[in-house]
């Protein structure tokens, strides 16, 4: 599928800011893609659909998830939020005809991480959080520099911040994302 269909797809499913956010995630994904040495195209590509199932709301998340069988945990149960991310990667394999390992992978943990991310993974992961069009944060310029100085500190920062985040806030953190941190702070 092409680009134009893909804009196209999106600007009619998800909400004008999420379709927003969608394009600033791309743009970032490239630019961080120039300074890594990776490649641009599936660094973009990545970053355009990391959110394409975001459009669902809970409930249907978790039914579209169950009715494709893919694997749910507890905490996925509660938040079913925190399943876009695998629909995202089942939708981009189905609809989009995206059959690239690696940019599956990146849209499915672009919101937890995992461990032993490889570059592109770790360039959809960072690029989601730093976008230009993200609320601004005390530590956000601190975050955007070492997005593109070093990737892997920026990381860590990321993690460390979204683990106290969702603490204070008192929502269930994801596993996925404890062990993503474990692994970069070991």
């Amino acid at each position: 599928m092409e680009r134009e269909e893909m804009l196209q797809f999106l600007k009619k499913k998800l909400p004008p800011k999420r379709y927003i956010h969608s394009i600033g995630v791309e743009y970032t994904a490239a630019c961080m893609a120039f300074v890594y040495g990776e490649d641009v195209e599936r660094c973009r590509l990545a970053g355009l659909l990391h959110d394409n199932a975001k459009y669902m709301n809970d409930s249907e998340k978790l039914k579209k998830a169950e009715k494709y069988s893919l694997p749910i945990n507890d905490c996925e149960r509660r938040n079913p939020d925190l399943l876009h991310g695998k629909l995202g990667a089942y939708y981009a394999e189905r609809r989009f005809g995206i059959v690239d390992p690696e940019i599956l992978s990146a849209i499915t943990y672009h919101t937890t991480g995992r461990p032993d991310m490889t570059l592109l993974e770790k360039i959809v992961f960072v690029a989601d959080f730093i976008e230009p069009n993200r609320k601004m944060i005390k530590e956000l310029p601190e975050i955007r520099k070492e997005a593109m100085t070093d990737l892997d500190k920026c990381v860590v920062h990321i993690l460390r911040r979204t683990l106290e985040y969702l603490s204070v806030k008192g929502v269930a953190i994801d596993d996925m994302t404890e062990k993503t941190y474990d692994f970069y702070t070991r």
